[in-house]
């Protein structure tokens, strides 16, 4: 009897261990696979500044001058797309511009010496305030974690890392100078920069937003973002005895605040049959 007992109830577990199975595979989920495009607001803020740069004049006196750039708001656009294999956790792929333009300071530390022409005035007045495109197109990877899977609306972090583009010169300061001989414009450059053209950098990315959803398949995206940029800037004077000289040249990561609409276009997940 008791042996016949002992049968039984191992009959009884496996019959429930293949039901549960049979269940599970019944109501298996595939992944959910979501494209997002998203246009934002990048925010500025300080980037370097040079309290001191000599600039030697037509009649060998010196000027000293007060350089500096700082980002100035900007606008993102970008593709993404998050693939979750779980609820809650998800892997996520982005390209995105990102408008880092730059805005370029010159001012006399204590006013201009006498040349001809003023050629240190007139080309630190041109540098003053002027806008430059020193823009980043960057391509992220990461995680996402939501704290619902389903329902109207779903909050979720997202942190993201990947290479990055920077187009443009951080370094750069020239000031263009009409020549009153020729009648065409040239370039006084108080600081050269070594890296022609654009240089290659990295992007990391910390946010948090919610998803509020529109209609089946369909979802608005609010997201708030801290961007983590890498680059260069000037840590110190440049020779101004010699001409096209290179300053002191490091690099920083800079902060910058954003934020995001986006669409989704999501494959729901769907509930499948396994025989």
């Amino acid at each position: 009897m008791k042996l016949e007992r002992t049968c039984r109830a191992a009959v009884a577990a496996l019959a429930l261990s293949a039901t549960a199975s049979a269940l599970d595979a019944q109501t298996r989920e595939r992944p959910l696979l979501i494209f997002t495009t998203f246009v934002g607001y990048v925010g500025g803020g300080p980037l370097w500044s040079l309290d001191r740069q000599p600039a030697l004049t037509l009649t060998g006196l010196v000027d000293t001058l007060t350089l500096g750039r700082a980002f100035v708001p900007g606008l993102s656009l970008g593709l993404g797309a998050s693939l979750f294999l779980t609820p809650h956790l998800g892997y996520h792929v982005e390209i995105a511009f990102l408008g880092t333009a730059t805005e370029s300071r010159c001012e006399p530390l204590r006013g201009y010496v006498w040349e001809p022409g003023g050629q240190n005035q007139r080309a630190c007045q041109d540098i003053q305030g002027r806008k430059l495109r020193t823009n980043v197109v960057a391509v992220q990877g990461g995680l996402t974690w939501q704290a619902m899977s389903s329902g109207p609306v779903r909050p979720y972090i997202r942190a993201a890392a990947g290479p990055a583009y920077a187009g443009g010169s951080f370094i750069e300061m020239a000031g263009r100078i009409l020549d009153s001989a020729s009648g065409a414009y040239r370039h006084r450059f108080f600081l050269v920069d070594e890296a022609v053209g654009g240089r290659l950098t990295w992007v990391a990315t910390a946010a948090a937003g919610v998803t509020l959803e529109m209609s089946p398949g369909y979802q608005l995206r609010f997201e708030i973002r801290e961007l983590f940029v890498s680059v260069p800037v000037v840590t110190g004077p440049a020779d101004y005895r010699v001409e096209d000289a290179y300053p002191s040249v490091g690099s920083i990561t800079a902060h910058l605040p954003s934020l995001t609409l986006g669409l989704d276009i999501s494959l729901e997940r769907q509930r499948r049959r396994r025989y």
